[in-house]
């Protein structure tokens, strides 16, 4: 037990990280916007700091050991991206490397550049996505997230290689229920209107539950220092198709209108966890249709509850 700042507390993922973290005792500081009340039920103490507030976040972190950095943006633009992703890893990146502390850092799947490997197994140590940022966001490997993202994960190498203990933690879609929830609740609301993601049935869909990834978060936070120094790891509950789970949203939804995706390559690839089973022993055990189940339970004609 001991004391852990959370930035994205209020965040979906960060969030569950939150809660499970003040579950299991530990002190739990989240840096938010604006104050929630349902971290106020947990008793988790909430300060208001911008991301990018390097001072602020030495202030709010000041009697923690170890920060779990969660916060993200996947837009509305490319400098909104860049100024979370990118700026705001920099400051608390920054901040745990001054004060000693440990970093957990949630990644994505999505900075690996796709075209580049092909429908093989895709390892860490394979070739992201350019940082540039100015490619269209058309699809995961040239959106403003992906690229922000990949050039986020530089800055937390860098502080690794300045004495950081830090880990990056790589997911694809996380699954679960929640009013944020990417893929709980915005994206079968776009494809109830209409708007699914330009994503071809056939691409595989990688997922995770995000109880899987708060378990591999807690065994980063609870390893010895030089096991989880500089390591990535992708945490990946599964595979399936993008269309099983479009299949899935529909199933509860009913009927919505048929949109076709636009044209785009089909990547059948998949995400190896070998790190994640090796280094931190952490097997994900939830499976896809639990998940979904846990998602559908949530929508009640038509409309997710909050």
């Amino acid at each position: 037990m001991g004391t852990v700042l959370v930035t994205g507390a209020t965040g979906f993922v960060g969030g569950r990280i939150a809660r499970r973290l003040a579950a299991r005792g530990d002190d739990v500081v989240a840096v938010v916007r604006s104050p929630s009340d349902e971290l106020d039920a947990l008793d988790v103490e909430q300060r208001i700091v911008p991301l990018g507030d390097l001072e602020g976040l030495q202030q709010a972190g000041r009697r923690a050991s170890a920060v779990v950095h969660a916060a993200a943006t996947a837009g509305p633009d490319h400098a909104t991206a860049h100024a979370v992703n990118v700026d705001g890893t920099q400051a608390v990146a920054g901040a745990a490397l001054l004060a000693g502390q440990r970093l957990i850092h949630i990644s994505t799947t999505s900075v690996y550049d796709l075209a580049a490997t092909g429908d093989r197994e895709v390892r860490e140590d394979d070739p992201l996505v350019a940082r540039d940022g100015e490619a269209p966001p058309t699809s995961s490997s040239g959106s403003a997230y992906a690229t922000t993202k990949a050039a986020a994960e530089d800055v937390v190498t860098l502080a690794i290689r300045n004495g950081l203990v830090g880990t990056i933690l790589r997911p694809p879609a996380v699954l679960g229920a929640g009013p944020t929830s990417t893929w709980g609740t915005r994206v079968p609301a776009r494809i109830r209107d209409g708007q699914a993601p330009a994503i071809r049935p056939e691409s595989t869909f990688g997922w995770v539950h995000v109880e899987d990834l708060v378990d591999a978060v807690v065994a980063a936070l609870d390893a010895d220092a030089e096991v989880v120094r500089g390591l990535t790891a992708n945490v990946v509950g599964g595979h399936v198709t993008f269309g099983d789970y479009r299949d899935a949203v529909v199933a509860f939804l009913g009927q919505v209108p048929d949109t076709a995706p636009e044209p785009g390559p089909i990547w059948r690839g998949r995400y190896a966890t070998v790190n994640l089973t090796a280094t931190l022993d952490v097997r994900p055990s939830r499976s896809f249709d639990a998940a979904m189940a846990e998602i559908a339970d949530s929508w009640q004609g038509g409309t997710p509850r909050g």
